[in-house]
């Protein structure tokens, strides 16, 4: 086996191709290194707080629910409450981490901008709004389901 030697390339015909495609489509720009590329924005990467107070107030609202339908069994309310307990550890936790860090998390812009900018992602570019989307389906799927578990429970007590 031979190994091909390791040469510079010639980019001279490559150049010459460009210039030749320049002269015949004039609209065509040829890049220069002088030039400075367009920086294009930078999309978000902390998702806005309003979305966190939608979670916290779907699963109060999950909880309430339970309360409300089993008002009259101590032993359920208990669960209930031990529930509430871990929810209050569920959210709170990132939230004094969130405040006891170096930098304090503000959003520099309002939710209407946040739903309409770029969102970037583990594996895509997508916008605010599908990044919310992404993040509250599950969490509100659950809460229907809850709701109509507790409607058909309260109204075969």
């Amino acid at each position: 086996m031979s190994a091909l030697p390791a040469t510079p390339l010639d980019t001279t015909i490559l150049e010459a191709e460009l210039a030749s495609d320049y002269r015949k489509r004039p609209n065509l720009r040829l890049a220069t290194t002088t030039e400075t590329p367009q920086k294009a924005p930078r999309p978000n990467t902390v998702v806005h707080s309003n979305v966190f107070k939608i979670l916290a107030g779907l699963n109060a609202f999950v909880l309430l629910s339970f309360w409300a339908t089993f008002q009259g069994d101590k032993e359920a309310l208990f669960m209930v409450a031990i529930s509430a307990v871990y929810l209050v550890a569920y959210m709170g936790t990132p939230y004094i981490l969130m405040r006891t860090g170096k930098e304090k998390q503000k959003d520099t812009q309002s939710f209407g901008q946040f739903l309409s900018e770029p969102f970037e992602t583990w594996t895509e570019t997508i916008t605010g709004r599908g990044a919310m989307i992404q993040i509250l389906m599950v969490p509100t799927a659950i809460t229907i389901a809850v709701l109509g578990m507790c409607i058909i429970i309260s109204l075969n007590q």
